[in-house]
């Protein structure tokens, strides 16, 4: 066996276990994706460096203020988990100040919403089956909605993207309900009809006129505008007719839509569930305060923000991501929530924790926005410190895996990363993002950030993907010895 001078030997350890050098271009089967793409270099903003390391693997453009799509997430659902712990979690509460005799409420029912990013039909039954067994058959009164944990919010659902229906484009409300969406399900008869259904039960003024009409052959991609739907929505009643085909090769279909208002949705599923249990109520909705002599009759208590961040990242839920930015400034200002102010909140969070996000701006928190910006460097900094933070676990397990579940469950299939890389995902028109971690054979762990703004963004998944896989071989060929890892 050969053995070298002991101070020749302390060399060769120190250059195995020293870091590669950062690598100043792009990597080059990333580069040459790009290219394909017609997407040059300088649309491109990437950062790569081992978590706890001094220097960056990988740094171009690093610095500047990227608009960062979905990606954005990351930001809002570390600082709700910072400030408002994994455990938190929002109360919805049914109550009263009038008198309840003879299974009658002789005056209004008030329910406070706190925000709750998830509260939906089972809860609703719930709190319903909790009121009667309070004795109450009748409500002799109105259904009087508490907003004020959130400021007034005018939303346009209509503004961002002219496609006010679609799920994304949901406002936020302190009593959201169902994501404000109602769904429907095609399925295909053995007679040739088409049956149209919600998912769940109906709520009071929303009517169907189905005239579909089945079709043979594939199932097309744009199976949805074939239907030729129209939705005549009047905030409290909702007409939705389908007049086109169907191909029976589409089978049973889900179908999320937007409809009625914030208040219509709630009343009109509240009469439903309400009639369906045995109870009574002819009043309307109407907005105002829980008087102050009101008791409490029935409090929702939602899962905790651990379990809301995994559905915020790995589904990149928008409406659920305002939600949680509006709770957050709720609680750092002490003030109704506002997403107008929330990034000076957010900067102030980050100061007290010794970061630095001179370019951050925040619109909304989700990162459906043509105004929200970050730097990749920035970004970085934020999820190295979402691993040392207490609540690491619970934030990690929130990403999507690769090739796994969530926004990327599809990809890296059969890549050097399947199964190592937890990485947000980011894709709006002119916006392409991956961020996140990638899990080395040896146990290291590297950040990744990768954002392209351009007109051909969409093109380039294909190119950050490549650098993901090419970043993980690159390092993976770099393993420490066990002996020379830090202890863990």
């Amino acid at each position: 066996m050969l053995k070298c001078p002991e101070i020749f030997c302390l060399v060769a350890l120190a250059a195995l276990c020293a870091p590669p050098p950062a690598v100043a271009a792009i990597p080059p089967p990333m580069a040459s994706a790009l290219r394909d793409a017609g997407v040059p270099e300088s649309a491109v903003s990437l950062y790569v460096r081992e978590v706890g390391g001094a220097e960056p693997f990988i740094s171009h453009r690093a610095s500047t203020a990227m608009n960062p799509a979905s990606t954005m997430k990351i930001v809002t659902t570390l600082v709700g988990l910072d400030v408002l712990t994994p455990a938190y979690a929002w109360q919805t509460t049914f109550s009263s100040n009038a008198r309840l005799s003879a299974g009658v409420l002789h005056g209004a029912l008030y329910v406070k919403g706190s925000g709750d990013p998830k509260f939906v039909t089972d809860h609703l039954q719930a709190a319903i089956k909790g009121l009667r067994e309070r004795g109450v058959r009748e409500i002799a009164g109105d259904l009087i909605i508490d907003r004020s944990r959130f400021a007034p919010i005018t939303h346009d659902a209509n503004a961002f993207d002219g496609l006010p229906r679609r799920p994304y484009n949901v406002g936020p409300d302190a009593l959201l309900f169902n994501f404000k969406t109602v769904g429907f399900r095609l399925s295909p008869q053995t007679d040739g009809s088409v049956r149209v259904m919600t998912d769940g039960p109906a709520p009071d003024g929303l009517s169907i006129d189905n005239r579909l009409r089945s079709t043979t052959g594939a199932c097309p991609t744009d199976w949805r505008s074939r239907t030729q739907p129209t939705f005549d929505d009047r905030g409290n009643a909702v007409t939705a007719t389908f007049s086109g085909v169907y191909a029976t090769d589409c089978g049973d279909r889900d179908w999320y839509v937007s409809l009625f208002d914030h208040s219509g949705l709630f009343a009109g599923m509240f009469a439903r569930l309400w009639r369906d249990a045995g109870g009574v109520w002819q009043g309307q909705v109407k907005s105002g305060g829980v008087p102050r002599n009101a008791r409490v009759l029935y409090t929702h208590t939602s899962a905790p923000l651990a379990t809301m961040v995994t559905d915020i990242n790995k589904f990149s839920n928008n409406v659920m991501a305002r939600q949680l930015l509006l709770t957050i400034d709720a609680e750092l200002s002490k003030r109704p929530g506002q997403a107008r102010r929330a990034a000076k909140s957010v900067r102030e969070w980050a100061g007290a924790r010794g970061f630095d996000l001179p370019e951050l701006v925040i619109e909304n928190g989700s990162g459906l926005s043509r105004n929200e910006r970050i730097s990749a460097r920035s970004l970085a900094g934020l999820l190295e410190y979402g691993l040392t933070a207490p609540f690491a676990s619970d934030f990690l397990s929130s990403l999507p895996l690769a090739a796994t579940d969530g926004t990327l469950a599809k990809r890296f299939v059969n890549q050097a990363a399947e199964g190592n890389a937890w990485l947000k995902t980011g894709t709006l028109t002119g916006v392409k993002a991956l961020a996140g971690y990638l899990l080395l054979p040896d146990g290291r762990k590297m950040l990744y950030v990768a954002i392209v703004n351009h007109a051909n963004a969409e093109a380039a998944q294909r190119a950050l993907d490549a650098g993901v896989d090419w970043v993980y071989q690159t390092q993976a060929q770099t393993a420490r010895p066990a002996s020379t890892l830090p202890a863990r």
